[in-house]
């Protein structure tokens, strides 16, 4: 055995997972035969009174199935014969003579959660690194060991719906208020408490603490039912399958006999794992965990920062540095904006506080963190400062000759622009190489992205001690080349912009808000411009039309609302009126700006039109060596745009259509709205020599 140790002793026999050359645990075809070995080993042995199953792993107990086994399987027959060999495996586990216990100090997440669930018992440790969950909807799949069933048996139907539904993680404290876990401990009292709870489990003490539900009772069980649907509805593109599928699932075997449900789990994963969207999904999931891998520890990391600025982003990356590091330096033009600052930081935590993941007590200790001035003298022993004022070229170079005068020479220095050119910027600066642009998205505690972006002096240990910072703060960096709108605002803003020229054809704002939010992106494009601001949008789009002129221009409508002073949500009204910051209507100012010559337009086109023009230019940057890897688009897109995961991205969405279908949609825009829809050269070669972004990169790569 070379992933496992069993160990019997005093009766009690000890399963001990221990992956060879791995930092986790997880549920490969290999290890799971191992582990059947060894059940057969025990089985039979009647001098066993109970069997304990736990890692050897710090902070894993087992992080899941091996997904890169998942990302293999191509064909449902195959996929199916090896979910029914691991329920009789579980089966094995779940019917030994002698009661079994899952010890959890650590990670116990989706397969890991569902050997628990096999197990008659489960004890957690309360620390902060216990977590379990279901995470298999964020791979486009859903729990397939069983889980479907095992779950709603355990905790009741309404609690397994909304974990496997979700996908979210629990801390030990809300999985034994659920009965997920039987008994939660803290780690130093495992030598007792753990042996204790043993000796209970043989004895049979366990206090049963599953109740009788009425809400699972038939017909009542069928609004459980029919209220997760419609929340799903809510929430969930249809486009994607998982958990409407795993709903289907958990329904149909709910009342089924055991058997007959594990044929019907395993059929449904089986059609399920081969998608398109479980495979763009699982190849997100590595994408993200190579991006968080992307740096080299240093021996004095980044401890302590300055903020200039306190507008949305500046508090939010306020709020995010109070959260991770030693210390937070705010510095403001008057005393008097710090009582408000702190007020509207304390506000971000409020979340964190009712959802009981902090405590009011440790959000106190993070907010004494922060310090204030309003001079920038005493800023000398800080290692970072990031400015987040207006955008305005201007202001920005003056506020950075201030902290280079006052700041010590090694500091970093870095701008949290959205759309100047960092090269530009750092034209007066005088230590050029501990200079760059760190760009954060809003809302800055939601969003995991960050762009960092470089100039042409930057050194490699700067980029990599801002790095090290971001990733140690639980944001995910992507590095990228200098150019207006860098990444995402450079592909995003041409789709907000094409969504405004269809609106002066079409007319119809609502109508087009809900093709593009029925093709999958989190709201519409009209939403998301009052939502972010159409004087924000107006002011990168004007940076953008300087930069690439008649590619982009600004579309009249943004303009004209952008003079009325009608900014969106902040001011009440913008493409739609709001009152208390929630949509009331469509803006009848707006639409009588519009010439009334009302276009019916083919909702292909319209969507096409949004969709194509972003990877029109997802392209130039991959021509222009902007980023060089179509994988960093796409995860860009959709960590930072909230693009449909499950559709892989543009550049994956792209391939999907095929190149040649998007160069001659891209042909006939040219032809009727011009410059904008010229398809990119890079794309020209990829269709002339039949590759795409997953083949062509020889097109690109210098």
């Amino acid at each position: 055995m070379k992933n496992l140790n069993l160990e019997i002793k005093d009766s009690i026999a000890r399963i001990t997972f221990d992956l060879e050359n791995e930092k986790v645990n997880k549920l490969s075809t290999k290890v799971l035969s191992e582990f059947d070995e060894t059940l057969d080993v025990i089985k039979n042995n009647s001098s066993i009174k109970a069997l304990l199953v736990q890692s050897a792993k710090k902070n894993i107990f087992i992080a899941g199935a091996d997904i890169e086994e998942i990302e293999t399987l191509s064909k449902e027959e195959e996929i199916y014969e090896l979910l029914m060999k691991v329920h009789s495996i579980f089966n094995k586990l779940e019917n030994l003579p002698f009661p079994s216990i899952a010890y959890i100090n650590g990670a116990c997440m989706g397969g890991g959660l569902e050997l628990a669930l096999a197990c008659t018992y489960r004890v957690a440790t309360t620390s902060s690194k216990t977590k379990l969950a279901f995470p298999e909807i964020k791979l486009g799949i859903f729990p397939g060991f069983a889980g479907c069933l095992r779950a709603p048996k355990i905790v009741g139907l309404v609690n397994a719906l909304d974990i496997i539904l979700s996908g979210k993680n629990l801390d030990a404290k809300k999985a034994y208020r659920i009965k997920l876990v039987d008994e939660i401990f803290d780690d130093g009292q495992k030598e007792f408490k753990l042996e204790d709870f043993i000796q209970k489990a043989i004895k049979n003490e366990v206090k049963s603490r599953k109740k009788f539900a009425l809400l699972e009772t038939w017909p009542l069980r069928e609004i459980v039912f029919s209220k997760a649907y419609k929340n799903l509805e809510r929430k969930v593109n249809k486009d994607f399958k998982a958990p409407y599928v795993a709903l289907e699932v958990i329904k149909d075997t709910f009342a089924r006999s055991f058997n007959e449900g594990l044929k019907v789990e395993a059929r449904e994963f089986s059609k399920i794992a081969i998608t398109h969207e479980s495979k763009n999904m699982i190849k997100l999931f590595f994408t993200f965990q190579k991006l968080n891998k992307n740096y080299e520890k240093t021996s004095n990391p980044i401890n302590n920062a300055v903020i200039l600025g306190n507008g949305v982003m500046g508090k939010g990356i306020i709020w995010l540095f109070s959260k991770y590091l030693q210390n937070v330096r705010i510095k403001v033009r008057k005393i008097e904006q710090i009582h408000s600052i702190l007020k509207d930081v304390s506000k971000i935590y409020d979340f964190l506080v009712k959802t009981r993941r902090m405590t009011a007590n440790q959000v106190d200790f993070k907010l004494n963190k922060i310090t204030y001035t309003d001079k920038f003298e005493g800023l000398k022993n800080s290692d970072i400062a990031i400015e987040a004022i207006i955008e305005d070229e201007k202001a920005k170079k003056d506020a950075f000759k201030s902290l280079e005068n006052s700041m010590k020479d090694d500091a970093i220095i870095a701008t949290n622009t959205s759309s100047i050119s960092i090269e530009k910027l750092s034209s007066d600066i005088k230590n050029k190489e501990n200079f760059l642009g760190v760009h954060f998205f809003n809302p800055v505690n939601m969003m995991p992205l960050v762009e960092v972006i470089p100039t042409s002096h930057t050194s490699k240990e700067t980029i990599n001690k801002v790095f090290e910072l971001l990733i140690s703060c639980g944001k995910t960096p992507i590095l990228v080349g200098d150019c207006a709108g860098f990444i995402v605002n450079r592909i995003l803003l041409p789709y907000l912009n094409e969504a405004a020229f269809i609106l002066e054809e079409h007319g119809d704002i609502k109508h087009i808000d809900k093709l593009i939010k029925n093709f999958g992106m989190p709201m519409g494009p009209f939403t998301l411009a009052d939502t972010v601001g159409i004087d924000i949008g107006y002011k990168v789009a004007t940076i953008l039309n300087e930069a690439y002129g008649q590619r982009m221009p600004v579309a009249p409508i943004i303009e004209k609302i952008y003079n009325k002073k009608e900014l969106g949500v902040k001011t009440g009204s913008g493409f739609y009126t709001y009152k208390n910051k929630k949509v009331q209507d469509i803006n009848t100012n707006v639409t009588s700006m519009l010439d009334n010559k009302s276009k019916i337009l083919n909702d292909e086109d319209i969507i096409n039109r949004c969709i194509f023009i972003m990877i029109n230019e997802a392209s130039r940057c991959l021509e222009e060596g902007i980023v060089d890897d179509p994988n960093i688009i796409d995860f860009a897109m959709i960590t930072g745009t909230g693009f449909p995961p499950y559709k892989g991205g543009l550049c994956t969405l792209a391939n999907k259509i095929e190149i040649k279908n998007v160069v001659k949609s891209l042909e006939k825009y040219e032809r009727t709205y011009g410059e904008r829809f010229k398809p990119s050269s890079l794309l020209l070669k990829l269709q002339e020599q039949d590759k795409n972004f997953n083949t062509g990169e020889t097109l690109w790569k210098h």
